[in-house]
């Protein structure tokens, strides 16, 4: 694949000649009149306006495929023809070879172009009423053929400016308008008798080095710099667009996937942002994403969850419209659920494993306290035991088949735990894995599952719970070790402090703490906080008949493992 070159004008005529098109996965046009005059001020400058990306591919494939195309926008108007006009489907063809472009990358830059070029801008003027047909006068893009470039690097060097017909009429400051789309009518030896004489420039240098200036940067300089993909897949060049995007906000390649739902359902974009905006809220926050309700639509309507393009056929994204309702209604009842177990953007590993939360809601799945605390075990496993952690979409699937075939409305961790998953992993826990558990994971996401698997009786909704170190974490740092003697009369050496200042990030040295109580407790030490403390329910897991002093410290984590593994394995074993 290498750079190939064209001119504006060719461009241009390729698009009145219906040889370029936008595929769905563009977004809107967005740009603003300023960065269109500053795009035409770097042409006539002669910079870099960015490399394109288009992709060849012939009509056949794209009616066989489906594929939604759109052409461009001529005349914009800000509130009456603001989308582009979709293009004829299926493609009227002469041969099967018959192909087209469409633009993967250059999206704002070329209709930038074409609309400067064929076509006129209305935008809303200030103090008008949106409704008032007189507030969006039509303006084209004229060019001030007096413009002087100076050598004072200021920001623009030549003036463009969108105007009506009435204010070019009225000329301010000695300055001569060119409407800039005229100049593609002419060849260059017609410059001279067409234009200038017939306009009386002859005398004005300016004026004629200007308008040569223009009609070379638009007609002769090859400045379109572009890579041609040839393919039959789409999903095949949306990768290849991630690469070399080199213009404007570069897109994932799920923004893209996105953009061909909004192609067959309008409105698809505002009710997702809308849902994404109210759970994203929920509670203690999440950061739920696009490809998160992309994948789960696709999944609870029983279709392949692999995010591609031919996914999202139009009765594919028809089904997920009409079910809509539905789907948005069970994604609230499950973050309404992470919210009650505790869970929240801090502590969420893997959106993915929350799909099938998801899933059995939406098939009628109950919340009874049984199938709360089961769901939960599910949450907590899946992200410690690392199940989407590769081939989740495999993960996914293998899931679903399964909960095709129990009951739909209990759900048991059990009846996934003989799944065999990528890797050879399981949702079946052992005993010597919730033992290892206990040196593995120091405080952080999956520590906070951990405990929220063995404090089941908090209110995290109502509360925002912290994990707690009993012995405070200061109490390892410095010289505080130093002077320490051990229950034998021992001091600790430098080996013995290495692994105490490890073993107070593990499971055994934490707990969970209402926020504002985790502050007043801070730095004090375990041996005085626990005289003034009067909440059993979090002080659990205590062993009985050991000192609680730091000196201890070794005795206190073994017997708090012991109290913390019988525990976790009565409840996932």
């Amino acid at each position: 694949m290498a750079y190939e070159k064209k001119t504006i004008k060719t461009i241009i005529d390729y698009i009145n000649s219906r040889k370029i098109y936008l595929p769905a996965i563009q977004r809107k046009y967005v740009w603003e009149n300023k960065q269109i005059t500053r795009l035409f001020d770097s042409i006539m400058l002669g910079y870099p306006i960015g490399t394109f990306l288009f992709w060849k591919v012939r009509k056949a494939v794209v009616n066989s495929k489906e594929y939604s195309m759109y052409e461009f926008i001529k005349n914009f108007h800000q509130r009456d023809n603001y989308k582009n006009p979709p293009a004829p489907q299926p493609f009227p063809m002469g041969s099967d070879d018959e192909t087209i472009w469409a633009v993967l990358d250059g999206q704002q830059r070329l209709t930038s172009m074409y609309i400067a070029l064929q076509g006129s801008v209305s935008r809303k003027l200030p103090n008008k009423r949106w409704k008032n047909d007189d507030a969006f006068p039509a303006k084209e893009l004229y060019f001030n053929l007096h413009s002087e470039k100076s050598g004072d690097d200021d920001d623009i060097s030549y003036e463009f400016r969108f105007m009506t017909d009435q204010e070019v009429k009225k000329p301010k400051d000695g300055k001569l308008w060119y409407l800039v789309k005229n100049i593609l009518m002419y060849k260059p030896n017609e410059l001279l008798s067409e234009v200038i004489i017939k306009n009386n420039w002859i005398s004005d240098k300016t004026a004629i080095e200007n308008l040569s200036l223009l009609h070379t940067r638009l007609t002769h300089d090859e400045i379109i710099n572009y890579f041609e993909v040839e393919a039959d897949s789409i999903d095949s060049v949306l990768d290849i667009f991630v690469r070399i995007n080199s213009g404007g906000t570069i897109l994932s390649k799920t923004d893209l996937l996105f953009s061909t739902i909004v192609s067959h359902w309008d409105k698809a974009r505002d009710e997702i942002d809308q849902l994404l905006s109210e759970i994203n809220r929920t509670g203690e926050g999440y950061k739920f994403n696009n490809d998160f309700i992309m994948r789960t639509c696709l999944y609870l309507l029983d279709m392949p969850v692999t995010l591609k393009v031919e996914t999202f056929k139009k009765d594919s994204v028809l089904k997920i419209k009409n079910n809509w309702g539905k789907i948005k209604e069970a994604i609230r009842r499950c973050v309404k659920l992470l919210d009650e177990f505790g869970f929240n953007a801090e502590n969420i590993i893997s959106y993915v494993a929350i799909t099938p939360v998801v899933y059995y809601l939406f098939k009628g799945g109950n919340t009874d306290p049984d199938s709360k605390s089961e769901l939960k075990k599910y949450i907590v496993v899946a992200q410690i035991k690392q199940i989407f952690g590769a081939a989740s979409n495999s993960a996914l699937r293998l899931i679903r088949e399964k909960m095709k075939v129990v009951p739909a409305n209990k759900f048991l961790l059990s009846n996934l735990t003989g799944i065999r998953f990528t890797g050879d992993r399981s949702m079946k826990c052992t005993s010597d894995e919730i033992d290892e558990w206990f040196d593995t994971y120091e405080i952080g996401a999956y520590t906070f599952m951990l405990l929220s698997l063995l404090y089941p009786n908090l209110k995290y909704s109502q509360k925002g719970f912290h994990q707690d170190h009993m012995h405070p974490y200061t109490s390892f740092e410095g010289k505080k070790l130093d002077c320490l003697i051990l229950p034998s009369g021992q001091q600790l050496d430098d080996l013995k402090k290495n692994d105490w200042r490890h073993k107070r990030n593990t499971l055994a040295n934490l707990q969970l703490l209402e926020g504002r109580e985790n502050e007043s407790k801070n730095k004090t030490p375990l041996s005085n906080w626990l005289k003034v403390k009067t909440n059993a329910e979090n002080t659990k897991y205590l062993p009985t008949g050991i000192s609680y002093k730091l000196n201890n410290f070794d005795e206190f984590m073994e017997k708090r493992q012991e109290l913390m593994s019988k525990e976790l394995k009565h409840i996932l074993l």
